[in-house]
């Protein structure tokens, strides 16, 4: 028999984090945390790129605000 342990990276409530930085909001924080955000990456990209694009998040993305995803 033989064991491994598999270890991988998750925010505080376990949330992707993808939002703007409060001290430069032209900078973004897009950490969608190991193999599975690797799984959203397309969707998020384009998400992300509407974002900068348009100056407005979109809805899809609000979930994942740095308020939602760490502890109050």
């Amino acid at each position: 028999m033989r064991s491994a342990t598999c270890l991988y990276t998750v925010a505080p409530r376990a949330n992707f984090i993808i939002d703007a930085l409060p001290e430069n909001p032209n900078a973004f924080a897009v950490s969608a945390c190991s193999g599975h955000g690797f799984k959203h990456s397309a969707a998020i990209g384009e998400a992300v790129v509407a974002w900068v694009q348009t100056g407005e998040r979109p809805e899809v993305l609000a979930p994942f605000a740095r308020s939602n995803a760490l502890p109050d």
